[in-house]
């Protein structure tokens, strides 16, 4: 044994010899000197705390009591730099008076059931003493209320409403401060880590995490206060296990709930709503096929965008599926619907032809709304064109009214009534749909021409003020237009020519070989009622 303390002294001083080499100078060149290390309140707050109690442990306490203090300060300290220190997106952006309800429903409705589970624990002590009453403390599932509210507004909302249902727990239980440390971590943890799913299981797995890392925080807390080996400890953890688990149970019940009472719109929800056989979906395919097409386009561009400039992909992309959902209602009137047939605005006057334009942005909005597509989803709709002016026809009306003597158009009865786009998200949508339908018009779309072609766009909206609203920054737009030339480059490829299987002549340039003949012959049918078999009518022509 005199050996042991003898180690865990030079071990101690060893520690304070480097703290005083390598520590100190850095703290002491935060705060000297230009091109210093400049540190925040929060983290020379953090360090002080944590110091101070290692030098009185290593000076004072037994090595049980250490062991328990160290783990139980890293678990705090890493909540505490999830909170502050990681750069983690809000979605939400700025807190609406929806949210705000949101989260006094969420403080209510947990603040109410853990009441009732402090008059069950008080009803149980009677006849099991105090054990039932502090076991039962760690039984409430407070985790829920940071996994809905990071699921719907952002993470760092999340572990900020995690420290409020820490204080909730400490003021309504004995041993205040053992409960609001425990469910400190559990609810930072849950909702760090229920962003990174996509479906309502991901919740259930987020409350594993959280049981997980307050079964470690509770078996810290059981070895600084000398209960660890007792039946006090088992039941604690048997109730901190069943009860972080139950949180994820729990929020999964209510996130659909949420979603319908606030309009919100979660990572699971948007997953349904991706699937391309969503009824919506379905009939943009049959009913109109080319702007069915031009959004899966969109789609891809804008997903792949946003996951290289840290927005949300999976937002962007759903969004991009639905947002030209208002050309459903004249589907006819938009040229990548039209085909072979002519063009109906010929026959239209310009300020007709754009009131048709304008007025599918309108339609696709209150289309989304009826079918409940989630508020984000809705703006994006209404954004997607901002505040740009359909120059096509402005320019022919321009040119007729200066034909017939008439006064000039009204420039602004052709420019779409936006709002501009107020999210990154939506600013994508707008940059990928404009690219996409320029991208029709090249006759030889070389990787050169496809280059400057997204440059050109990309600097016309840019210009016009339109991502003046947004968060996109220039690096921001540098990444998305490298982006955009990958993907329109895999799609415009170049097809080599296959070999010439038939005897007929010449092989035609980039025929499938993999295509029948049509010679008579072979396993035909001979009762087909036709002359000629060699010049059979094409398929789906007359």
């Amino acid at each position: 044994m005199a050996l042991i303390k003898r180690a865990w002294e030079l071990l101690c001083q060893l520690c304070r010899t480097r703290l005083r080499e390598r520590l100190l100078p850095k703290l002491r060149g935060a705060f000297q000197g230009p091109g210093s290390l400049h540190l925040s309140a929060p983290t020379i707050l953090s360090a002080m705390i944590f110091g101070a109690l290692l030098v009185d442990l290593f000076t004072h306490a037994p090595w049980p009591i250490i062991v328990g203090a160290v783990v139980l300060s890293a678990l705090v300290l890493r909540q505490l730099y999830l909170i502050w220190f990681q750069r983690l997106p809000v979605f939400g952006g700025e807190v609406s008076a929806r949210q705000i309800i949101f989260l006094w429903c969420i403080l209510l409705i947990l603040a109410g059931l853990s009441r009732g589970y402090n008059l069950l624990a008080l009803a149980m002590s009677v006849d099991h003493g105090g054990l039932a009453l502090q076991a039962m403390g760690y039984a409430v599932p407070l985790a829920a209320g940071p996994l809905l509210v990071s699921l719907f507004m952002s993470a760092q909302a999340g572990m900020l409403t995690a420290l409020g249902f820490g204080l909730l727990a400490s003021l309504l239980w004995p041993g205040s401060m053992a409960l609001f440390v425990y469910y400190l971590i559990t609810g930072v943890v849950a909702a760090h880590y229920v962003r990174s799913g996509h479906t309502r299981m991901s919740l259930i797995g987020a409350g594993a995490w959280s049981a997980l890392s307050g079964a470690l925080a509770l078996a810290a807390m059981a070895l600084v206060q000398g209960w660890l080996f007792s039946a006090a400890f088992m039941a604690a953890l048997a109730a901190a296990l069943l009860g972080s688990l139950l949180a994820g149970i729990l929020a999964a019940g209510m996130a659909p709930l949420a979603e319908s009472a606030f309009g919100f719109i979660s990572a699971p929800c948007l997953m349904e709503l991706a699937s391309l056989d969503h009824p919506l979906l379905q009939e943009l395919m049959l009913q109109a096929p080319g702007t069915y097409h031009h959004s899966l386009v969109v789609g891809s561009l804008v997903e792949a965008a946003a996951k290289e400039i840290g927005a949300n992909s999976l937002l962007a992309k759903v969004a991009a599926l639905y947002h030209d959902l208002g050309k459903l209602r004249k589907c006819d009137y938009f040229v990548e619907n039209q085909g072979v047939a002519p063009n109906r605005h010929e026959k239209l006057a310009p300020t007709m032809s754009a009131l048709i334009l304008i007025s599918h942005v309108k339609e696709g909005v209150e289309a989304a709304r009826r079918h409940r597509l989630g508020q984000p989803i809705i703006d994006i709709i209404g954004q997607h064109h901002g505040t740009r002016l359909i120059h096509y026809f402005y320019n022919k009306a321009l040119e007729c009214s200066r034909e017939t003597g008439r006064e000039e158009p009204n420039i602004e009865s052709f420019r779409y009534p936006g709002p501009r786009p107020q999210t990154r998200e939506a600013g994508l949508v707008m940059l990928a749909d404009t690219v996409e339908a320029a991208s029709r018009s090249l006759d030889n779309p070389t990787p050169a021409r496809i280059q400057g072609l997204v440059q050109s766009q990309i600097n016309k909206v840019f210009a016009e003020g339109q991502l003046d609203e947004c968060e996109l920054t220039l690096k921001d737009l540098h990444k998305i237009a490298k982006v955009f030339n990958k993907i329109l480059n895999g799609i415009f490829h170049h097809r080599v020519e296959y070999p010439n299987t038939d005897n007929n002549g010449p092989k035609k340039q980039n025929d499938s070989c993999d295509r029948q003949s049509t010679k008579p012959g072979g396993d035909r049918p001979d009762d087909l009622g036709i002359a000629d078999q060699t010049n059979l009518r094409r398929l789906g022509v007359g």
